[in-house]
């Protein structure tokens, strides 16, 4: 079994893993809400355009302002697939930080249990070596009073 101070840097490195863990966590959820915003903010943005255009064709719309229409849109529709592909990847990384957390959580445990056993096995031999000096000095008393 590994010694009481090996076992102690043990838990204080798997702490120190799992807090660490834990603040990238929370660092990768506002990055993926970060990017869910804007992927909101884009589609809205398109929805508000498409009303836009739509109230244009009702007064009428040259070629021009349809073609830019058209181009600008298009770029619209890159910029939201590109967006589409931000939240996906910032999902993928939140799942693996999370997974990366959990897994720092469970080793922390298996640490902690480590060490609580180890604390509970010292106490015991303390309290057996204990029970053992008052029953030497008890057997000492004993046949000092009957010399």
């Amino acid at each position: 079994m590994a010694t009481k101070s090996s076992l102690k840097v043990l838990l204080e490195l798997a702490q120190q893993r799992a807090d660490a863990s834990a603040k990238n966590l929370g660092k990768l959820n506002s990055q993926q809400q970060e990017a869910e915003k804007k992927l909101n903010l884009l589609l809205q943005y398109r929805h508000n355009y498409q009303s836009h255009l739509q109230n244009s064709t009702e007064k009428g719309m040259d070629n021009i302002e349809w073609l830019n229409f058209i181009a600008f849109m298009d770029k619209l529709d890159a910029a939201i697939t590109e967006q589409n592909q931000a939240v996906l990847y910032a999902q993928n990384r939140r799942v693996a930080g999370n997974d990366e957390f959990l897994s720092r959580q469970r080793k922390l445990k298996s640490y902690d249990t480590l060490s609580q056993r180890q604390q509970c096995t010292e106490n015991q031999k303390q309290i057996q070596q204990e029970q053992k000096a008052l029953d030497e000095f008890a057997l000492n008393s004993f046949h000092r009073k009957d010399g």
